[in-house]
């Protein structure tokens, strides 16, 4: 097959929705197919940060177009060039990521003027749970309504990454589920299947507490960090600290200063290479993803399959990328009190961390991208017929 795979941005740029975009894209490759992604030059959204970034990752070709952006609350990325790449580009079925981008209606345009079968996996993020002021948030309940709902049914299969990203396509856009597949995200179990060394982190960073408790992932407005700041000032362990991993959306500043104005020990290192990555997961006394909502989470698995615990609110897709009571805790979002008790519960009991930590690794195996890109290879298939 010829698979043109659309995104907003693409490796090296940062991002959840990058991670599977990359996975399926060299996953398939392993599988004999040719793929090519069709992606902006933006390194970052918020802020606005376009960067020179290479043709081909992995041996994967990458068309990165020039992107602009609708500033303000109005904010929206434009690609223009990426309609012609869709166009002209050889492909036997295409699959855009990242509802509400532009990519999604330049792979429209192709599925409809040439009949190419196209497949988009939303990500999907309801109106409430974005950044922005009320003014942004009226403007995309206006594009659900008029535009998002009316593209989203012209395709020929949604895959959605969580059960719960399906309820919200059918609750909050209106679509019917009649055409949406769940195929799960995943990890890369190569990556995993010997246990990070902790030296590697331990030997960057020895400035940082002996244990210590971790978020990774972007700083950004819905992923509940001040909330985290504020449990860690109720943990009140001294000789525990926060570390927070993750490209910085524009909060690291306040977070910073909160921590400080909390008397929180916060070390904020930024997006960090993939060894030293999976190395901040296994030295962690536990990973806490505290977002007021994530389709899924792979973050989870993750620390999961470097056999740390987890703790997640209750929010999207976290309860289905991770196994309540048993890798981990479930806590309602913007509960700092329960958050603090979770988060003490798993610093004094390290039996039952040891034990969850142990259990997360078993249930990790369950999400391996080569089984999932079979899965989504065979969607392929029976869309192009």
């Amino acid at each position: 097959m010829n698979i043109l795979q659309g995104c907003v941005r693409y490796p090296p740029a940062p991002g959840g929705a990058e991670t599977v975009v990359k996975a399926y894209s060299e996953g398939l490759k392993d599988l004999g197919h040719n793929v090519e992604v069709i992606t902006t030059d933006l390194y970052t959204e918020t802020p606005f940060v376009r960067k020179d970034m290479p043709k081909q990752v992995n041996g994967i070709n990458v068309t990165r177009h020039k992107a602009f952006t609708v500033s303000g609350e109005a904010h929206y990325v434009l690609a223009p060039g990426m309609v012609q790449s869709f166009l002209s580009k050889k492909a036997d079925v295409i699959h855009t990521h990242s509802y509400g981008y532009f990519q999604n209606h330049a792979g429209w345009i192709r599925e409809r003027f040439q009949s190419t079968p196209w497949v988009i996996t939303p990500h999907f993020h309801p109106s409430w749970s974005m950044w922005g002021g009320s003014k942004r948030k009226t403007l995309r309940e206006f594009y659900d309504t008029v535009v998002g709902k009316g593209t989203m049914e012209t395709a020929d299969l949604i895959t959605c990454v969580s059960k719960h990203e399906r309820d919200m396509l059918v609750s909050e856009i209106g679509l019917s589920e009649d055409n949406i597949k769940i195929i799960y995200n995943g990890i890369n179990w190569e990556d995993w299947k010997v246990l990070p060394d902790k030296e590697i982190f331990r030997s960057q960073y020895p400035e940082v507490s002996d244990k210590f408790v971790l978020f990774a992932g972007r700083l950004a407005t819905n992923k509940g960090l001040s909330d985290l700041i504020s449990a860690m000032k109720e943990v009140n362990q001294e000789s525990v600290d926060l570390v927070i991993v993750g490209a910085d959306m524009g909060l690291g500043k306040d977070l910073v200063k909160e921590a400080s104005e909390k008397g929180v020990k916060m070390h904020k290192l930024g997006h960090i290479d993939d060894d030293t990555y999976r190395s901040v997961l296994a030295s962690a006394e536990m990973l806490v993803l505290p977002s007021e909502y994530e389709a899924f989470g792979i973050v989870l698995l993750e620390a999961a399959a470097a056999e740390t615990a987890v703790i997640g609110t209750n929010v999207g897709g976290i309860p289905e990328a991770m196994s309540p009571d048993n890798n981990g805790l479930i806590v309602e979002y913007n509960d700092v009190t329960n958050l603090a008790k979770s988060i003490s519960n798993l610093l004094e009991d390290e039996k039952m961390s040891r034990e969850m930590g142990s259990a997360g690794r078993i249930w990790a195996q369950n999400f391996s991208w080569d089984s999932i890109v079979k899965e989504l290879e065979s969607e392929y298939s029976s869309i192009i017929g």
